[in-house]
């Protein structure tokens, strides 16, 4: 796919990195010393499908909306909607950063993070990416890789997966380096490069390559 279409795609599926690349403010050591309230019927590492879908693996944005949503009674569970009422909003948070973070039995209901193969896949997939870029003309030397350390807490955050992003934002990570349109191009058809050598399906595939469109605007031109 050439720069300018891959951009348009990019634009068009239009999947917020940057607001969903704050992720849920939990903590996994937290949310596991919690969920001992909630193992009885969702096991211990909540890949029990009783009373409903396996919580192990799903986004951390769906786990707190859902959790959310019994406690304010936006949902129905007659016993959710009980236990629910007494948890705070770190609780929420702790216990959906900690469900997140474990492999789910099977892919259904799983978060993007999961449904890419988890933390090796992704980090792999950002080092792939980069060492491509690295190698790549069109940026002549321009992509350090420093930022790959960030980016794959990005990217687990996006993903739905057990992080949250605290670094630069990525309008200020970019200041004064004056990436255009063609670069950024460039490093878009290189992460599409490795999804295909990895074999990654075509609807994981465009969900990720669909999380940077929102940078564009953020990045070319500062």
């Amino acid at each position: 796919m050439k720069p300018a279409r891959l951009i348009s795609a990019l634009i068009g599926l239009g999947i917020l990195l940057v607001s969903n690349a704050v992720g849920a403010a939990g903590n996994i050591q937290e949310g596991a010393a919690k969920s001992m309230f909630c193992s009885g019927c969702h096991g211990i590492d909540g890949n029990a499908p009783f009373p409903g879908a396996r919580m192990a693996g799903q986004s951390t944005q769906r786990l707190g909306q859902n959790l959310m949503g019994f406690k304010t009674g936006q949902r129905f569970h007659p016993v959710m909607n009980i236990l629910s009422l007494g948890l705070t909003k770190q609780d929420i948070d702790d216990l959906s950063m900690f469900y997140a973070a474990q492999k789910p039995l099977n892919l259904e209901h799983a978060s993007l993070y999961w449904r890419l193969g988890g933390p090796d896949a992704l980090n792999a997939t950002v080092a792939e990416t980069i060492k491509l870029s690295k190698a790549d003309p069109r940026l002549a030397g321009r992509l350090s890789g420093a930022c790959a350390p960030q980016l794959k807490t990005q990217l687990c955050a996006a993903t739905g997966g057990p992080c949250t992003h605290s670094g630069r934002d990525m309008k200020s990570a970019h200041k004064g380096l004056n990436v255009s349109d063609a670069e950024f191009g460039a490093v878009a058809q290189n992460l599409v490069s490795v999804l295909d050598a990895f074999k990654v399906p075509e609807k994981e595939k465009n969900e990720l390559v669909g999380l940077i469109a929102p940078m564009r605007g953020v990045i070319v031109g500062q």
